[in-house]
């Protein structure tokens, strides 16, 4: 999508306006003016938003090719699905790492750098999730599905009537042998499923926190009020941030229980 496709993208429109609107009913609330102040804070809400989406679209078809690597775990797969959602990441953490530094103000900045660091610390995290994905992928893709599938219809097809002894037990025993690869690759797909699931959540986080992020300078700059809703909103970016991150970790165990066999809680 290019850059004119990004400026008439209605969810974009949406997001700013409701953004936009919000901003607007606190500076209201808070400043003297009351509604006089709120229209043209919301208005620059709404532009910061508009504009932040627009660009973080854009980013996004032009993003770096360099990929985060972690010791230990291959690189996704180019065009994968783990790798889209590392690019988007990439995209949101960069534009968040931006916002933090731009700020004249020197204590919004010292405030809102933390929110720069716990994003790179979600980041790593979720590179490390992508490279789990990928050992999982490449794992199962040595599993012929088909052919187990086969064999086991045949086998249970084999078992019907067969009397008791030696050849029934070797046949019982070659269909426990196909089962647990089937249950394998089940366990396999259902953790790929959990750790892409909770990647996407992850992701959808960090591109909310820049519309957020873009909120919350707009609103410092532009209203009376937001100097003192700066502090609660940047405890909550980073209170989420932190959420954020221990969903990944949650997510990770959950897939290890699966792939041990057991039953995700």
């Amino acid at each position: 999508m290019g850059a004119r496709e990004q400026l008439t993208e209605p969810w974009g429109l949406v997001a700013a306006g409701v953004l936009g609107g919000m901003g607007g009913a606190v500076a209201a609330a808070l400043a003297p003016a009351g509604l006089l102040a709120g229209v043209p804070v919301g208005l620059a809400v709404a532009a910061a938003v508009y504009g932040i989406r627009v660009g973080l679209g854009a980013l996004t078809d032009r993003t770096p090719t360099r990929q985060l690597t972690v010791p230990g775990l291959p690189t996704p797969s180019r065009g994968g699905d783990a790798d889209r959602w590392s690019q988007r990441a990439r995209v949101a953490v960069h534009t968040l790492h931006r916002q933090s530094e731009s700020p004249a103000d020197a204590g919004l900045r010292a405030q809102v750098a933390g929110v720069d660091g716990q994003a790179a610390e979600a980041l790593d995290d979720l590179a490390k999730l992508a490279g789990q994905v990928t050992v999982i992928e490449r794992t199962a893709a040595g599993i012929d599905l088909a052919r187990l599938q086969h064999d086991r219809a045949q086998l249970r097809h084999g078992l019907h009537g067969l009397a008791p002894g030696p050849l029934r037990a070797e046949r019982e025993r070659a269909l426990r042998a196909v089962t647990d690869q089937l249950d394998v690759a089940r366990r396999l797909h259902d953790a790929r499923e959990m750790l892409l699931a909770r990647m996407q959540a992850a992701v959808l986080g960090l591109e909310g926190l820049v519309a957020r992020m873009a909120e919350l300078l707009a609103l410092h700059a532009t209203s009376d009020g937001g100097a003192s809703l700066t502090a609660v909103k940047v405890a909550e970016l980073t209170g989420d941030l932190e959420g954020l991150r221990q969903g990944l970790a949650e997510a990770e165990r959950l897939s290890r229980t699966t792939l041990a066999g057991g039953q995700a809680q």
